[in-house]
């Protein structure tokens, strides 16, 4: 019985969280919305929110939440204030408001203690709750009951002090620039119709289950296909027989005609009886071809009556893990309020379309892109207050996302700002100074094609490395989900007017058709998206550079890798002829392209993609598995990381490291032994050089004495801290161009403008450290920047 008890426990938490994320966006949409215009009593806007926390409050007494049940009972206070008019929040207040939400995400996420306590935003809820509105304010003033809180909780936390608002200001002011977490949303198809709840995982198996009747209905289509070449078989025997009908016949009149007194007698028999059988046979192949006919033609009638059937099934199913763009559009409201401000910018979010249905599993993989565009806008495209007003624009910003269904079965998503739009030429110079591209290159650069650039991973126009931008990583992964999901990315820009990526992608994600191939004794399938062109080539039209296999297609040049070398993988026993044709699968993805060698190109046809075990998820080059339709599986192959690793194979040995050349040599300067030992470790890990030292003073009198390719720092430091050591190193003419990294306990904003101020080349919070992003900015900072001839 307890073991029922915990389970039932279990499920009603599990739906006790799903009810409340979906109050919480509506909380947060009001609470933006009661923001841009000073709530007026009674209003539709004041009385929904009361409400909803109300009901927050009220499910999280039932499952025993004591601390939202307190956050919201204080929250409720307040509206109940609002509604009467006898209180107005003023912009400070609306920040702890959303304080409280976060706090409640925090608590629903199970991610332990907030970094805001709970007792501490219930105190500052508190003092609100009991503010005077302003004398300046025409609502009418009631005087307000000092109601006793039921909020009140256990004191979980010591830190903080009851009743004082202001320590809460303060660090929301002084947060890092740091984008806020997007919480986790289960969004709700809107409509008037009843609504059930049903389990993800739920969905998932009815998901995959239509999954397999699309895959019988392929089994059977295979089936069919045998039937008829069994059917064309007959034919070939009519043909046969056909041929020896005179020979039967001869036979026949030699067997029971006047010519049979001249046969053997011992053959006589034997022969009429073949003769028989030969016309009995004759026959029955005739009947035999008819009723296979016949039978052909009704199995198939009943295969497309399954295959109505279970494209409709499969539709239905499908229609039930669609939901409208704004179940993940809404989140992005609060995520543009918290960071515009953050930056110090003052941006709107518009969504438009967003009741347009889409498929879960899409909506997933959209977030991060989303997120990464939204704070693209606000980084690089939207301009500061004092910057717009001059040019004739509002001073708020405003980062539009459109949704447009479009022909085919696709969607747009349009996602736009009126900012200051990209400038052609700083990208260009840009990407020289980075190494993307050569300052030949830049010169036959148009602004339009320059504009892709931001697209290549590794491209940033940021003064410094952050945690939310300066890695060139963003865009990159936006086209890259986008890609796998079988869409592409256009981008239209106009320098000072603002910028619009559209995002194209799929509404659902069912079957897709894949070129079947077998390299070996495997067979392998290429999704059509990536598939530029199918070619069989004489030998004599390959030709050879620098020892490497390449072929003209359309006035391109492109290499051929052998696919078993790219899977690493035995190839066929059997070599081909001198002459013989060679079967080519050009794979474009982006701006790379391949032609991967096959062994047979097999045919064309529909799948359906199964994802992989947890196990072999993390498998590269390999999207998935798939069963034909003559029931062998076969792998599903990922167009981009096949040509990755192509291009390894390409470059593989081309540019040897000289003999003998010297590591990189990293100067490591951090105050705390074990920060330093930790570093210290990472690095030489990785194969450089380590120096050390103990403050900012040791550090420049080792610049002064050695060569070092790159400095990583801290900031809090004694004798000469991190900043006054970079302000050296940029003010000497032997040093200045020395990448510096400052890796620092200290995340506000002032402190990361402080470190663009003196010329750090990366920031980086020791919060949120990651050893990989780490050793990616070093790697990448001592390859654009380390001096010639090291």
């Amino acid at each position: 019985m307890k073991g029922t008890d915990a389970e039932f426990t279990k499920k009603l938490l599990a739906t006790f969280r799903e009810e409340a994320r979906e109050h919480l966006d509506v909380i947060v949409a009001i609470l933006l919305e009661l923001e841009k215009t000073p709530p007026v009593p009674e209003s539709a806007s004041v009385e929904r929110i009361y409400r909803t926390t109300h009901s927050l409050k009220g499910a999280a007494r039932a499952v025993g939440q004591k601390e939202i049940e307190s956050v919201c009972q204080n929250l409720e206070n307040i509206f109940s204030r609002m509604k009467k008019g006898t209180y107005v929040p003023d912009s400070d207040d609306f920040d702890i408001f959303h304080q409280a939400v976060r706090v409640i995400q925090c608590l629903l996420d199970g991610g332990g203690q907030p970094v805001t306590p709970v007792t501490d935003i219930v105190s500052s809820l508190r003092s609100l709750s009991r503010k005077e509105s302003s004398p300046g304010d025409s609502r009418t003033h009631g005087k307000h009951e000092q109601e006793k809180h039921p909020g009140d909780i256990p004191a979980r936390s010591t830190k903080g002090k009851p009743g004082v608002t202001s320590p809460l200001l303060e660090k929301d002011r002084g947060e890092t620039r740091k984008p806020p977490v997007l919480p986790v949303t289960a969004g709700r198809p809107e409509g008037d119709g009843a609504t059930v709840r049903i389990a993800a995982h739920k969905l998932d198996r009815l998901i995959a289950g239509s999954d397999d009747l699309l895959t019988t209905r392929l089994f059977l289509t295979h089936r069919m296909r045998e039937l008829e070449e069994w059917l064309a078989r007959f034919t070939i025997w009519r043909w046969n027989q056909a041929a020896i009908s005179t020979d039967i016949h001869r036979i026949r009149e030699r067997s029971f005609g006047s010519g049979k007194a001249d046969l053997p007698a011992d053959l006589v028999l034997p022969l009429q009886r073949l003769v028989e059988f030969l016309d009995y046979d004759r026959e029955f192949v005739t009947y035999l071809q008819h009723d296979l006919a016949e039978f052909i033609r009704a199995t198939d009638r009943d295969r497309a009556a399954l295959e109505a059937s279970t494209s409709e099934i499969s539709e239905l199913i499908h229609d039930a893990v669609l939901l409208p763009v704004s179940s993940v559009l809404a989140p992005f409201h609060g995520l543009v309020r918290e960071y515009s401000r953050t930056t110090g910018k003052q941006v709107e979010l518009v969504i438009e379309g967003g009741e347009i249905e889409v498929d879960r599993r899409i909506l997933d993989s959209l977030k991060d892109p989303l997120m990464h565009l939204i704070y693209n806008s606000i980084d690089h495209g939207i301009e500061y207050p004092d910057l717009r007003a001059p040019r004739n624009k509002p001073v708020r910003g405003t980062v539009r996302i459109r949704v447009v269904l479009v022909s085919g079965g696709k969607v747009d998503i349009e996602v736009s700002d009126n900012g200051k739009g990209i400038d052609g030429s700083e990208i260009r110079k840009a990407a020289v100074r980075i190494g993307l591209i050569t300052e030949q290159e830049e010169a036959r650069l148009t602004d339009a094609e320059a504009v892709w650039l931001i697209f290549r991973s590794g491209f940033s126009t940021s003064p410094i490395i952050t945690e939310v931008s300066g890695r060139g990583l963003g865009l990159a992964i936006v086209e890259d989900t986008i890609t796998r999901l079988g869409g592409y990315v256009t981008i239209a820009s106009e320098h000072g007017k603002g910028t619009t990526i559209t995002l194209r992608v799929p509404v659902r994600l069912v079957t897709f058709r894949g070129v079947v191939v077998r390299s070996g004794s495997q067979v392998y399938v290429i999704p059509m998206q990536q598939v530029r062109q199918v070619l069989r080539i004489k030998p004599d039209t390959i030709f050879t550079r620098s020892r490497r296999p390449y072929i003209r297609v359309d006035d391109q040049t492109i290499g051929i890798v052998k696919l078993s070398d790219i899977l690493n993988v035995p190839t066929s026993s059997l070599p081909p002829g001198k002459d013989a044709p060679v079967s080519l699968i050009v794979i474009a993805y982006g701006a790379g392209q391949v032609a991967c060698q096959v062994d047979e190109i097999v045919h064309v046809q529909e799948i359906v993609v199964r994802p992989l075990g947890s196990q072999l998820r993390r498998i590269r080059r390999i999207a998935g598995a798939a069963i034909l339709g003559d029931g062998t599986l076969a792998l599903v192959l990922d167009p981009p990381e096949l040509i990755q690793e192509s291009l390894r194979i390409s470059t593989r040995g081309a540019a040897p490291v000289q003999k003998g050349a010297p590591a990189p040599v990293v100067l490591v300067v951090e105050d705390s032994v074990t920060s330093r030992a930790f570093l210290q470790m990472l690095l030489e890990r990785e194969g450089y050089r380590v120096m050390t030292a103990t403050d900012g003073m040791v550090a420049f009198a080792i610049l002064k004495e050695h060569q070092v390719d790159i400095v990583v720092s801290d900031v809090d430091m004694p004798r000469m801290n991190g900043f006054v050591l970079t302000e050296k190193i940029r003010s000497d003419p032997k040093l200045q161009s020395l990448p510096v990294v400052l890796v620092t306990s200290l995340d506000s904003a002032e402190d990361q403008n402080h470190g663009v101020a003196v010329g750090a080349d990366a920031y980086i919070v020791k919060s949120s450290f990651e050893r990989s992003a780490l050793l990616a900015v070093v790697r990448n900072l001592i390859r654009t920047k380390r001096p010639q001839g090291r």
